[in-house]
């Protein structure tokens, strides 16, 4: 099977905890995805709220990063993203600099307050900085990331953005967090043409088995007849994930857990792979810079 995977953060852990990205026992490995044909893979570069010098660790962690994968597995096709949009300060420079290192997506605040809005726990919207930083993105590019924004800068981000994507959250209707969407935010993102990536974290899921809970939030944004923009985006190696869903091996059991929920196998395929690909790589060159 193939499968494209929106957001996780093992980039982070590698370089923070002086990893190998071959040689660890993190949720996302080239050993524990041998089982993919194809494998494009979303290395987020997370940039932790309050961090000093966030544009020189930024540049740390991913020129790390790029060499674990010199010797990358055939069947990864890296991506790069940011998580995080504290890097950029107040230089809008650093938009253009982000698209020459290959990134393809910024998450505009982690959960907190930055320059350019508020994240979930707060209830600041987008900032006029913010408005310029959207400009930028659009301009090169660039994936506008919702996933960590309050209500109210999301829709004030989402009405700016040509490539809103929402990397990694839950349905509102499945589980009430404040990180996870509503029906409404999801018809605007899929109205913009942005893509929806389905996390598997818990927290977010909502009480119960792991593999039901993706199951309702997948069956619920799929009779809204969204099949075209649901992708997934598993948050491996930056959330703590169920002990029967612990890392990236369990992906395919995932799959067949969904044809028994008879879940078309054509649709499926959309889901695990065609429509993040069809949002990032179609007619372009992803390959590692």
């Amino acid at each position: 099977m193939n499968f494209f995977d929106l957001h996780c953060d093992t980039a982070y852990r590698c370089y923070n905890e002086h990893l190998q990205f071959t040689d660890n026992s993190l949720a996302v490995t080239p050993q524990k995805a041998f089982c993919f044909e194809k494998w494009h893979q979303c290395f987020a570069i997370f940039i932790k709220d309050g961090i000093n010098n966030p544009f020189e660790y930024y540049k740390n962690t991913l020129e790390n990063f790029k060499l674990e994968l010199t010797n990358k597995p055939g069947n990864l096709t890296p991506i790069f993203t940011v998580e995080g949009g504290l890097l950029i300060e107040d230089k809008l420079s650093r938009v253009e600099i982000m698209h020459k290192d290959g990134i393809r997506a910024l998450t505009l605040t982690w959960n907190g307050e930055n320059q350019i809005a508020g994240g979930a726990d707060t209830d600041v919207g987008l900032k006029e900085f913010g408005k310029q930083v959207i400009a930028e993105l659009n301009r090169f590019d660039i994936a506008v990331d919702l996933s960590h924004l309050n209500k109210r800068s999301f829709y004030d981000a989402i009405e700016l953005s040509n490539k809103p994507i929402i990397t990694h959250s839950c349905l509102e209707s499945v589980n009430k967090h404040r990180r996870n969407i509503d029906n409404n935010q999801l018809k605007l993102l899929v109205q913009k043409g942005g893509i929806f990536g389905l996390c598997f974290y818990p927290v977010f899921l909502g009480e119960g088995d792991v593999y039901e809970q993706i199951y309702k939030n997948i069956f619920n944004i799929l009779d809204m007849g969204f099949e075209d923009s649901l992708s997934l985006g598993s948050d491996f190696d930056g959330a703590d994930m169920s002990k029967n869903f612990y890392d990236i091996s369990a992906v395919p059991t995932l799959y067949e857990y969904l044809i028994l929920k008879r879940i078309d196998e054509k649709i499926l395929n959309k889901i695990f792979f065609e429509n993040a690909y069809n949002f990032f790589c179609k007619g372009k060159n992803n390959e590692l810079r």
